[in-house]
């Protein structure tokens, strides 16, 4: 009786199948992973950076300091800073930091002052530090920086600080948006756009695509819900951020878009626009233009009802 067997031409093709199969789906699923691995580290260290500064407000540790220096140095006690560069930030930090699409490039050793990483001037010299898991930032302390000022959790972070931190350490793509990211910083010093008080505005309309926020694993969107209702598998207000996050810039707040309805007409603003203010898992501010009428947009908003406007 004759066994059945397959041919060796028959192993190697399938075998040959299945290794184009699998060259055309991995890269794919490695950029997937790679995605979700840079928002986790990202979510990770934001944390990290509010429960340190929380800490120290509560022992009423976060004021006071006359320098960045002074404050890094109170900052060890409650985050784990392995590494700090006094005098030149890129000891600690990569060598040159670009935007999302690659056209500015920003080396960090010319990020010395804390004029070069908030719009105003806080007349301290910003340092590198180098925390655990391989995280790195440049970052600036604001001398000013007083706690009546402080409203709501995290605010203490943004009111006291500016950095531009990496998630991904020194190795590459040191890109905004990707690996890169800044906290109440502005380190590129051009705008692609147009320049709007200390605004740097660039009208992107409807050039951005959704983002599946049902599971909850985005990192833009905190409140996510399953239901249907929430039509959270189109989060189009979602794509609008990380669209503009990836070009350096952000989502503008609702006093912002209302204040630029006056320039409706120069920027070419009509319908109703995102603002990075969120409601609930459903809904976030939207600001009517020319008009500056503000009102609750529903996330899955798309075109006319929810144009993306990035400032910096």
């Amino acid at each position: 009786m004759m066994k059945k067997a397959f041919t060796l031409a028959e192993v190697l093709i399938t075998l040959g199948i299945i290794g184009v199969v699998a060259a055309l789906v991995m890269p794919g699923l490695v950029q997937d992973w790679r995605e979700k691995a840079y928002s986790t580290a990202k979510e990770v260290f934001n944390n990290r950076l509010e429960e340190a500064t929380r800490q120290m407000n509560v022992n009423e540790a976060l004021t006071g300091y006359s320098s960045t220096e002074a404050f890094v140095n109170e900052l060890k006690k409650y985050l784990k800073i392995l590494q700090v560069c006094p005098t030149d930030p890129s000891g600690c930090f990569a060598a040159t930091v670009t935007n999302g699409d690659g056209s500015e490039i920003v080396e960090t050793k010319n990020l010395k002052n804390s004029s070069d990483l908030n719009e105003g001037n806080w007349g301290t010299k910003a340092l590198g530090i180098g925390l655990i898991n391989g995280y790195t930032a440049i970052l600036s302390y604001n001398p000013e920086c007083s706690i009546g000022d402080i409203t709501a959790p995290g605010s203490q972070t943004t009111s006291c600080l500016s950095l531009v931190y990496d998630i991904n350490g020194k190795a590459k793509p040191n890109k905004i948006g990707k690996d890169v990211y800044t906290l109440n910083a502005n380190i590129f010093n051009s705008c692609n756009g147009t320049k709007i008080g200390n605004l740097c505005v660039l009208v992107e309309n409807e050039e951005y695509l959704p983002i599946d926020t049902c599971d909850g694993t985005s990192e833009y969107d905190k409140d996510f819900t399953t239901s249907v209702d929430s039509r959270c598998s189109i989060n189009y207000w979602a794509g609008a951020k990380k669209h503009c996050d990836e070009l350096g810039m952000r989502l503008p707040t609702p006093g912002e878009l209302v204040s630029l309805a006056s320039s409706a007409s120069q920027l070419g603003l009509l319908g109703m626009y995102w603002s990075s203010e969120e409601i609930n898992a459903h809904r976030v501010v939207n600001v009517y233009m020319p008009d500056g009428f503000q009102s609750g947009g529903e996330k899955y908003y798309y075109g006319y009802d929810g144009k993306a406007l990035c400032v910096r």
